[in-house]
């Protein structure tokens, strides 16, 4: 199962049929809020985790493996702990968010412009839904413009055959507005309702060497989840999971 990020859809997925071969069965989904996923302001870490149970019941799933990336992760990490080792086989993590409170300088990081709707959350989270709604607008009448001006580290890979994908995950993801951005993000602002080290799946840890995003977080997965491991890749942005997607799935195997 492959979570994508915030924001995200079901759409997103590597390109091409490069690991066809190994005879992976990959499954997407939307979470609620997103493309076709009815949404739910309330949701958590750990609802989202019961989803996907529900979701491995419904395909009659008795072991799955687990591929988050980016704001996909702390979602991957409350299925891993709803789910457990018995069924989860393998369970890796791509540049993404930690709890605020186990992350080193987690609550700095949020900077001036995203902290205060982050401590608002814990307060008033439909005002930081509020907040976040005010914040996406620009986006809603333009997903593509999420993805900036490609320019930095990630730029090669947004201008390559990856861009068509990304446009139409985006767009599925601002169908019903902010809700899929809003829930997600307040979601990951409040505590898990677990510590990392409660999860009991180790995980791979991925994050590429010029990815300022979540570096701190990444470390923290890594040394937190007990048995876990973390690949730094060179010379590589936020979306390297992209082109390395053959890596990341043939570790999950192993």
């Amino acid at each position: 199962m492959l979570f994508h990020g915030a924001p995200g859809s079901r759409w997103f997925r590597p390109s091409g049929d490069t690991v066809a071969d190994l005879g992976v069965r990959l499954l997407t989904f939307d979470r609620p809020g997103y493309g076709a996923s009815s949404a739910d302001a309330e949701r958590t870490v750990l609802s989202t985790g019961h989803d996907v149970a529900r979701l491995a019941d419904h395909l009659g799933l008795d072991r799955v493996a687990l591929v988050a990336w980016s704001g996909g992760c702390p979602f991957a990490l409350g299925a891993a702990r709803v789910l457990g080792p018995e069924r989860v086989g393998a369970l890796a993590l791509g540049a993404g968010p930690g709890p605020l409170d186990e992350v080193e300088g987690a609550w700095e990081a949020r900077g001036d412009h995203r902290r205060p709707t982050a401590e608002m959350a814990r307060i008033d989270p439909a005002r930081s839904v509020r907040a976040i709604g005010r914040d996406a607008e620009r986006y809603l009448a333009d997903p593509e413009s999420f993805l900036g001006r490609g320019r930095g580290p990630a730029g090669a890979v947004l201008h390559g055959p990856d861009r068509p994908m990304l446009v139409a995950q985006l767009t599925a993801a601002f169908r019903q507005g902010a809700a899929g951005i809003a829930a997600d993000l307040v979601a990951m602002w409040l505590p898990f309702g677990f510590a990392l080290g409660a999860v009991a799946v180790p995980a791979s840890v991925f994050h590429g060497d010029l990815d300022r995003d979540n570096r701190e977080a990444s470390a923290a997965h890594a040394a937190r989840i007990p048995g876990s491991s973390l690949t730094w890749w060179p010379d590589a942005g936020h979306l390297a999971i992209l082109t390395r997607w053959r890596e990341v799935v043939e570790r999950v195997l192993r």
